[in-house]
C-alpha cells in the first residue's frame, strides 16, 4: 500500500469533522471507493486473471460555493486508479462557474462555463460517485470505461434549462467544447494495434482533439411524480485527429463520432427498472493505406431490475449487449483480419447486492457472466488476440462519502 493510498485514507476518516467546519456558503464533501476484481480469463483493471486486484480505486474532493444568490462555483478533485489505464492519476474532474440567468414561475435557465461533466445517458455526469451509481461495473457498452476520459468531461460552456409543468420537469442541457484524451487507450481502440497474429507497425502519433472543431452534446429528460419515471435522449457530436510522428506509416487520420443515446427509468417503492440503448456513427478516413477508410456504426444497449429488500439492502441484476459493428455482430470481419472474432463484441449478465451501512458508507458485491472482449483494455491485455472469450467476473466495493 503507497503512501498516497494511506493519505487518501487519512484525509476522508476525518472529513466527517471537516464537514461541519464549512459556512453558509461553502459546501465541502467527498468520497473514497476501494474495488476488488477477480476474472477467470482476461485481465480487467490491472492484473486480475485468476487473481484478486486491489487497482480499481478512486477519491474526490469536491466545493460548491454561493457568493451570490445567482452565481456559483463548482470543482472536485479526482485521484483515480484503474489498472494500468489510469495509474495513480490525480486529475481536475470539474470546474466551473453557474450564472442563473433567470428564474421564472415554472422554472430557471442559466449558464456554465468551464470544465464540465458531459451530459450522456443517466450516469455520466455522477459515474466516479458509487453511491449514485446503479452497479461496481457501468454497462460498458455505453460507459466505456476504456475511453472514458474521452467523453467525461469538455472545458467550453453549458446552456441548460429547467421548466416545470402539472404533468411532470423538462430539462435541457446543450454544451459546447473540446473533449479531453488524457491516455492512450484510445488510440489503440481507434487504429489497429499489432498483435502476433497480424503484426501491424505500431502507431506512433497521438490522438488529440480538433480544437478548431469543438464537441457539441445535448440532452434533453422528462420527469414524473418527482423522479418516479424518467426519460432521456443525449447526443453527442465529437471529433479527434491524429497527429503522426517522424516517417511512421500512418497518417494525419481523422476521426468522428455522432452518439444518440435513449434512455428510461421507473422507480417504485420496491422496485428500479432502467434501460438504455446507443447507437453511435463512427467515421475513420485518411489514416492511410494501412488503415483504408471506414464508417462501422456500433450498437449497445443494457435492461437493469433492482429490488430493495430493505430500506438499506438491494438485489440487482442486469443484461447487456454491445457490439463495435451492428452489421458484424458475430466479428466476423474482425476474425479475418487475424483478430478473433469476440474482439468485435460483449454480451453479459450481472447479479448484484448493495448493502448501505448507514447514509456514508456502503459495500458491494456482485459476478458477471460476460462472452466477448470488447470492453478490455490494451493497457491490461497488450496482445488482445490472446484473450479468452468466455470470461467470468467477480467485483467488490466499499464507498464513504461525507
Amino acid at each position: 500500500m503507497n503512501r498516497l493510498y494511506l493519505f487518501l485514507i487519512s484525509i476522508f476518516l476525518s472529513s466527517y469533522a471537516l464537514a461541519y467546519e464549512v459556512t453558509e456558503n461553502l459546501q465541502i464533501h467527498g468520497f473514497f471507493t476501494q474495488s476488488g476484481v477477480y476474472t477467470s480469463d482476461n485481465n480487467m483493471y490491472g492484473n486480475s486473471e485468476d487473481s484478486m486486484t486491489g487497482d480499481l480505486r478512486e477519491a474526490g474532493l469536491n466545493l460548491f460555493y454561493t457568493p451570490l444568490s445567482n452565481l456559483s462555483f463548482s470543482f472536485q478533485g479526482l485521484y483515480r486508479k484503474a489498472g494500468k489505464v489510469d495509474n495513480d492519476s490525480v486529475d481536475v474532474d470539474y470546474a466551473f462557474m453557474d450564472i442563473n440567468l433567470k428564474n421564472y414561475a415554472s422554472g430557471h435557465y442559466g449558464l456554465r462555463l468551464g470544465r464540465i461533466k458531459n451530459p450522456i445517458g443517466l450516469y455520466n455526469e455522477t459515474r466516479d460517485v458509487a453511491f449514485t451509481t446503479p452497479s461496481i461495473i457501468l454497462p460498458q457498452g455505453i460507459y466505456f470505461d476504456r475511453s472514458r476520459s474521452f467523453l467525461l468531461s469538455s472545458d467550453g460552456g453549458q446552456l441548460y434549462w429547467e421548466h416545470l409543468t402539472e404533468n411532470g420537469n423538462f430539462n435541457l442541457k446543450v454544451s459546447y467544447g473540446v473533449t479531453r484524451n488524457d491516455n492512450d487507450e484510445l488510440l489503440k481502440a481507434i487504429i489497429p494495434y499489432p498483435t502476433s497474429k497480424f503484426p501491424l507497425p505500431e502507431p506512433q502519433g497521438e490522438l488529440e482533439p480538433s480544437g478548431t472543431i469543438p464537441s457539441f452534446l445535448t440532452q434533453i429528460s422528462y420527469e414524473q411524480n418527482g423522479g418516479e419515471y424518467i426519460y432521456a435522449l443525449s447526443f453527442a457530436d465529437a471529433e479527434l485527429k491524429y497527429n503522426p510522428k517522424g516517417n511512421e506509416l500512418y497518417q494525419k487520420g481523422h476521426t468522428k463520432f455522432d452518439m444518440y443515446v435513449l434512455s428510461a427509468q421507473y422507480n417504485g417503492e420496491k422496485i428500479t427498472l432502467t434501460g438504455e440503448y446507443k447507437y453511435q456513427e463512427n467515421e475513420f478516413k485518411d489514416f492511410g493505406v494501412l488503415y483504408p477508410d471506414v464508417s462501422p456504426v456500433s450498437e449497445s444497449w443494457y435492461i437493469q431490475a433492482a429490488y430493495r429488500l430493505k430500506y438499506n439492502w438491494q438485489l440487482y441484476g442486469r443484461y447487456d449487449e454491445s457490439y463495435s459493428d451492428k452489421n458484424d455482430r458475430n466479428g466476423s470481419n474482425t476474425k479475418r483480419v487475424g483478430d478473433p472474432a469476440h474482439m468485435a463484441y460483449s454480451k453479459s449478465t450481472m447479479l448484484g447486492v448493495r448493502w448501505d451501512i448507514n447514509t456514508s458508507m456502503m459495500i458491494r458485491a456482485e459476478y458477471h457472466n460476460i462472452d466477448g472482449t470488447s470492453w478490455l483494455t490494451s493497457a491490461d491485455n497488450p496482445d488482445r488476440s490472446h484473450t479468452e472469450r468466455y470470461w467470468d467476473l467477480f467485483a467488490l466495493q466499499f464507498s464513504i462519502r461525507f
